[in-house]
């Protein structure tokens, strides 16, 4: 039983707020008769459909299918097939998976559809620094964590590790001085000595630079200093982190425990 309490309505805003908490709709005839029709938002169809690779047809596992606007949504099995319950009123289809192009898709009448997904490309032709040289994303075979200038731009920070802390997987950023400028414990992939250093090799602009020590002040103690404390972060074009083998096979023992590259901004032809 539905009640409404109306002061000075109209005959149609009644007959919204009484059918329409029912999921009900109405249709007024010559002023005369009301026909109640059920709501078509909430009358459902069935589709089905599948994912496949746009470029090889093969099909997609655990593609994910959203209704948009809403949490309602499936995946796709092993043969990249789903079933799915949406509205008749023109549903849009939401369908992503990881290194692909999110695809849209309108569904009116259709009780079957078929996606094809588009490799996202744009990630793969990233230009990544390894050392000595410039590689593709796509062709990188070591572990390098890349961080890129437009990230910088998004944080409010006074120094380079703050825009690393939380951006490079396996790396770890930690304050051990509250001195302006003081040093930052930088672990790549967790320490590896109990008694050496467990500090990466900083190398800028292709020079390497130590985390060497600056004066403490009247009992003319050592800090270890942070290279990265004196670089301007608007200066920076972009932040590479050798993680693996490759870091040492490049820079010897001084890459034992990974090596920040960073790359600063320089002038570009045109």
């Amino acid at each position: 039983m539905v009640s409404l309490n109306v002061n000075n309505n109209s005959l149609d805003e009644i007959l919204d707020g009484i059918l329409g908490k029912n999921g009900l709709a109405y249709k007024v005839i010559d002023k005369n008769f009301i026909v109640v029709l059920p709501d078509a938002a909430l009358q459902q169809q069935k589709v089905t459909g599948t994912v496949t690779d746009g470029a090889t047809g093969e099909p997609i596992v655990g593609a994910n299918i959203i209704i948009e606007g809403t949490t309602m949504g499936t995946v796709t099995d092993i043969n990249g097939k789903f079933n799915l319950d949406i509205p008749k009123s023109g549903s849009v289809l939401v369908i992503s998976f990881l290194g692909y192009v999110t695809e849209h898709l309108v569904v009116d009448n259709q009780s079957s559809v078929e996606i094809k997904l588009v490799p996202d490309v744009q990630n793969l032709d990233e230009v990544i620094v390894i050392g000595y040289g410039t590689v593709k994303k796509s062709d990188l075979t070591g572990s390098v964590s890349a961080i890129k200038s437009e990230e910088f731009k998004k944080l409010p920070m006074t120094s380079l590790d703050q825009g690393i802390q939380g951006r490079a997987a396996g790396v770890q950023v930690t304050n051990t001085s509250g001195a302006p400028g003081g040093q930052v414990s930088i672990r790549v992939r967790g320490g590896n000595s109990l008694s050496s250093s467990n500090e990466p090799l900083y190398v800028i602009d292709g020079f390497p630079v130590a985390a060497g020590g600056m004066a403490g002040g009247y009992n003319n103690s050592s800090l270890a200093n942070n290279p990265m404390a004196t670089i301007n972060p608007n200066d920076i074009e972009s932040i590479e982190i050798l993680k693996d083998a490759s870091a040492a096979a490049i820079y010897g023992s001084r890459g034992a425990n990974g090596v920040v590259l960073i790359t600063t901004k320089r002038g570009k032809t045109g």
